[in-house]
């Protein structure tokens, strides 16, 4: 008897602590925080100083030029052939062992290149994303859903090879090694950790043959390629090979 008054006395204790609020109305009005409403901290800044110029510096950095502006495009856009091209080549030597091609997803290219000088900051807003180089060793048959994953929509972004498309699928891929895609045999693709991990829905690409990340990001990889450019004197050119086609 006691247990059950004891557990009344809690119930009806809970239901008098509840007095029952709910919103009739809500408000809102807009704060703005500029250099009047709430103006530097001159000792912050100064602190800072040191950091900020480092940082321009560095971001300031010419390391090659270009004769006119570079653009990504589709099916195909001299951004996108100039940063396959320069990621294959880097990764080349990173890795130690030939490439057979490269990719890169076509949403991940977040600014073109401008007309001049071409900076490390420039870069930086190509490619803002820290995603790491991968080498991928694939069979034929996983290359090929793979190029016709990325067909699909025209956002195949590739280097080292040139494919013909035709409703959203490769219709002939061919190796500028000289390989040719067949099937049962292996390939050798480097990505980046985003598209290796399933992003833009390439979930296939998890259980590859084989996988080894280069411990080099890619935005590193084209800062590298572009200061090497630089070092030869000759500006790049805004040119598409047409490596890919459409029927």
């Amino acid at each position: 008897m006691k247990k059950h008054f004891l557990l009344l006395a809690l119930v009806g204790l809970a239901a008098a602590c509840n007095p029952g609020y709910h919103l009739t109305n809500r408000t809102a009005s807009r704060i703005g925080v500029d250099s009047v409403s709430a103006p530097a901290d001159s000792g912050v800044a100064r602190f800072l100083t040191p950091y900020r110029q480092g940082l321009d510096k560095t971001m300031n950095e010419v390391l090659t030029h270009t004769t006119g502006r570079i653009e990504k495009g589709q099916p195909d856009g001299p951004l996108n052939d100039l940063l396959t091209d320069a990621l294959l080549q880097q990764a080349t030597q990173r890795y130690g062992k030939p490439i057979d091609c490269s990719h890169l997803n076509y949403g991940g290219i977040r600014n073109n290149l401008p007309q001049g000088d071409i900076t490390t900051g420039s870069i930086f807003e190509v490619m803002p994303f820290d995603n790491q180089l991968v080498v991928l060793t694939l069979t034929g048959t996983m290359l090929e859903q793979l190029l016709n994953h990325f067909a699909n929509g025209n956002k195949l972004v590739v280097g080292g090879l040139r494919a013909r498309l035709h409703d959203g699928k490769t219709q002939s891929v061919t190796f500028t090694n000289g390989r040719t895609l067949r099937p049962n045999e292996t390939y050798t693709i480097v990505t980046s950790d985003y598209v290796a991990d399933g992003g833009d829905n390439a979930s296939f690409l998890k259980n590859p043959v084989r996988r080894e990340t280069l411990n080099y990001l890619m935005r590193d990889a084209l800062i590298d390629y572009f200061r090497q450019q630089g070092k030869s004197g000759q500006p790049i050119n805004p040119t598409s090979d047409g490596r890919i086609s459409l029927e």
